[in-house]
């Protein structure tokens, strides 16, 4: 498949190249986002006239995406969802639930559902790693963190906080049973056979 592009592609080419791709992939892809346009003379000529003013929104997108990255710098997206004591959620992440978290967190709606790559809906509570394809040129990875509560989120983040808690209790447990000694355990053991000579006396 023959296309011209109208964005750049740092694989592929830049704005005006000519470029021959497979089917599937000009189809499905380049051209429903508007990163190219079907090759014909037609076309072609009528691009050399436009190509100033696809170079110019190249450029906005650009500004669009470092401003994005800017907002979401050092940060966590964090989307609660109900779900079972097992961790499943009741319904599922997608795209457009990551889209829209996303531009809640950074107050503006410049994030949309198909810059997101995810190769299947988020069914459990957990720690995700994704990708925003915010430009041909940039690329921004994010950290997902999928829970029922904030609270809960930050344990996810923060897991070695609550493992040493439990571990301190683990240790106080094993410290009041097989933490003993043997002599320990058998003057326990003597105390617990003895009667209760003091209660009966009374």
């Amino acid at each position: 498949m023959k296309l011209i592009l109208t964005d750049n592609l740092p694989k592929l080419g830049k704005i005006g190249d000519v470029v021959t791709v497979k089917n599937g992939y000009g189809k499905n892809y380049l051209v429903p986002n508007k990163k190219a346009i079907c090759y014909t003379e037609q076309n072609y000529k009528s691009f050399a006239d436009k190509k100033a003013e696809f170079e110019k929104l190249s450029s906005e997108k650009l500004a669009i995406a470092n401003k994005v990255k800017e907002s979401l710098l050092g940060k966590n997206i964090i989307i609660i969802e109900n779900a079972s004591d097992d961790g499943r959620l009741y319904g599922s992440v997608n795209t457009s639930v990551i889209a829209n978290k996303i531009n809640d967190v950074i107050n503006e709606k410049l994030v949309d559902k198909s810059v997101i790559f995810l190769s299947k809906p988020i069914k459990e509570i957990g720690i995700y790693e994704t990708k925003l394809n915010l430009h041909s040129d940039l690329i921004l990875d994010i950290k997902l963190l999928v829970s029922r509560s904030e609270s809960e989120a930050m344990v996810l983040l923060n897991p070695k906080k609550k493992s040493k808690k439990d571990s301190d209790d683990q240790e106080n447990q094993l410290t009041s049973s097989e933490g003993n000694s043997e002599e320990e355990v058998e003057q326990n053991a003597v105390k617990a056979k003895k009667p209760r000579k003091k209660k009966s006396e009374e």
